[in-house]
């Protein structure tokens, strides 16, 4: 993902896709039909055994960031999402230029993460280096910890009260609302069946359980729910098995900035998914650009006092 900001607050946008197929729908929503520009290419392998991968690139510009925002930062539980913000300050002898792309936790699932994650374990998410950097076995190992109390110990819980609480909705949309106590009686069987599970392949195999296999939501139903919760399960497995760049291109001299690298104008990320799994991930820009005018301007006021001095002084 690249941004190239203007001195105005526009900026355009070009993102890069790599993916199987040329038609593929992309996990950020975005396509001709958004009116943004797409052409597409071959991507070059190193070994002719490679399976064909075709990168798919997408440009747009914006007036303003707040612009790019109702695209590209609207609520959704199902595409990437990324927020823009721009600011502008002038400081007499240079203008100040800020500018920050924040993606949004890839996680849409409604369950609370309070009782799971520590701050440290947060502390930890923000000092993980750029993706491919080496780090400690310590950090290794903590790591691996995280990633099994994300995925193992939050995510089981997630998921499963991703289908309860939709189960729930049914039964109070309905005329069936005292099933809703059965059900809440039920609740910790129910989630003890899909532990052992390992995972839910079919809605409908909770409900052998005694007390509730009678309950009043139809197969469609179910169906109906399974595929809800897929594609919140799906989208955060797409997004979080990727790989990512991003490039933000500032007007002048880039003088503070979080990026993983910089060169001159341009400030260079690469996160890893880690990064925006649980939390919003914020990279920002700082840049200062000299004010010609100015310093035209200043000393024209210094010539001017200078000579006023001089020709008072002679005066006398």
């Amino acid at each position: 993902m690249k941004t190239l900001i203007h001195e105005d607050g526009s900026l355009a946008k070009t993102i890069e896709l790599e993916t199987d197929s040329v038609g593929a729908k992309n996990f950020i929503g975005i396509g001709a039909s958004t009116n943004w520009q797409v052409a597409s290419r071959v991507k070059d392998t190193i070994k002719k055994t490679d399976d064909k991968k075709f990168i798919i690139t997408y440009t747009k510009h914006f007036n303003s960031a707040l612009e790019a925002n109702k695209e590209l930062a609207t609520p959704s539980d199902t595409t990437f999402r990324i927020r823009s913000e721009f600011g502008k300050k002038f400081r007499w002898f240079y203008t100040y230029i800020s500018y920050s792309d924040t993606y949004l936790a890839i996680n849409r699932l409604k369950h609370p993460t309070i009782n799971y994650f520590t701050q440290e374990d947060y502390a930890f998410i923000d000092r993980l280096p750029a993706e491919g950097k080496s780090i400690t076995k310590a950090d290794s190992l903590y790591l691996d910890g995280l990633n099994d109390k994300i995925f193992e110990t939050y995510g089981t819980r997630a998921i499963f009260e991703e289908y309860y609480s939709r189960m729930v909705g049914l039964l109070d949309a309905g005329e069936n609302k005292s099933w809703i106590d059965t059900l809440h009686n039920h609740k910790q069987k129910l989630f003890e069946s899909l532990k052992n599970q390992k995972g839910i392949e079919d809605v409908a195999s909770l409900f052998p359980i005694s007390g509730i296999s009678n309950i009043p939501i139809s197969k469609e139903q179910l169906n109906q729910i399974e595929f809800e919760v897929e594609t919140l399960t799906n989208f955060a497995s797409t997004a979080g098995n990727g790989k990512y760049v991003h490039r933000i291109d500032m007007p002048g001299e880039v003088v503070n900035s979080n990026a993983d690298s910089v060169t001159g104008k341009v400030a260079y990320w690469q996160p890893s998914a880690t990064k925006f799994l649980l939390k919003d991930y914020k990279m920002f820009v700082e840049s200062r650009q000299l004010n010609i005018w100015t310093i035209i301007v200043s000393i024209g006021f210094i010539v001017l006092f200078i000579t006023i001095l001089v020709r008072s002084k002679s005066r006398f």
